[in-house]
């Protein structure tokens, strides 16, 4: 990507099959950006090797379960009860609140669980399209997010994979540090 296209860029989003390397890069934009960084992470629940379902964490703050397995609930998605609070209280007001308060947005994750909720959906896409700095987790195969963020202006699309590992680590030290110096010199 050359260097004008990166200056450009208000949405990063990286598609992905595996959650450990989502968790890393995730883990390592938290850690080093964590002051301005606002929005939401979600997290496998496990009991053993088996995953029973995902929480939903606002960075700094509540967590809340998003779907379980042992969650009944008149909303679901595949095997998993799903809690739609958990996207509209826990993870739109962290939203909101980094928006609020200037700071570059993490969406982590978005995908089929958050179609089920109109109110977090409609404001989630109203976020992504609001020109402040954006950084997403997708599943790959998610076609409508892959469709999506295709086509927006401004924004580019990593695949995270452990051989484009270096690219993505690059990608979004690049992107949040130019994020940061926009927050921190404001023209």
């Amino acid at each position: 990507m050359n260097g004008a296209k990166r200056e450009r860029i208000s949405l990063l989003a990286f598609s992905f099959t595996d959650c450990a390397l989502k968790e890393r890069l995730a883990d390592r934009l938290c850690s080093v950006y964590g002051r301005w960084l606002g929005g939401f992470r979600t997290r496998e629940l496990r009991e053993g090797r088996a995953r029973s379902g995902f929480e939903v964490e606002a960075l700094g703050g509540e967590r809340a379960l998003l779907a379980s397995k042992a969650l009944v609930s008149p909303v679901a998605f595949n095997k998993y009860g799903v809690s739609l609070p958990a996207l509209e209280v826990t993870a739109l007001r962290a939203l909101e609140e980094a928006a609020g308060a200037g700071r570059a947005l993490l969406f982590d994750e978005l995908g089929p669980m958050a179609l089920l909720s109109p109110e977090f959906s409609a404001r989630a896409v109203e976020l992504l399209f609001s020109g402040r700095p954006c950084v997403v987790f997708f599943r790959r195969g998610a076609k409508q997010f892959e469709d999506a963020f295709s086509k927006m202006a401004d924004t580019v699309i990593i695949e995270l994979a452990p051989e484009s590992w270096a690219e993505a680590v690059a990608a979004s030290q690049a992107f949040m540090d130019r994020a940061v110096a926009a927050m921190e010199n404001p023209k």
